[in-house]
């Protein structure tokens, strides 16, 4: 089980809230540490979605791939047309 400090905080109003999260960040905090639950708040951003390493190492490992292919065939008949 994990015994690392749990803090909880209830604030009135969204403002104080974001000024909370704000003395947080300015204290040095890591906000990957940090959730947040509201009730009754809109806001107008629109998540589209999450990008992690896992996702990057998907999307830019076949383009790695594809392009190391084409260095290799490039370099590799550099190697037949040099006369050694």
């Amino acid at each position: 089980m994990n015994n690392d400090p749990v803090l909880s905080a209830l604030y009135d109003t969204h403002a104080q809230a974001e000024q909370a999260v704000k003395k947080l960040q300015a204290s040095g905090y890591n906000l990957q540490n940090l959730s947040i639950v509201g009730q009754e708040y809109h806001t107008e951003e629109k998540v589209v979605g999450y990008y992690n390493l896992g996702d990057r190492m998907l999307s830019w490992g076949s383009t790695g791939a594809f392009w190391g292919g084409i260095w290799s065939l490039l370099f590799g008949s550099a190697f037949f047309l040099v006369p050694g």
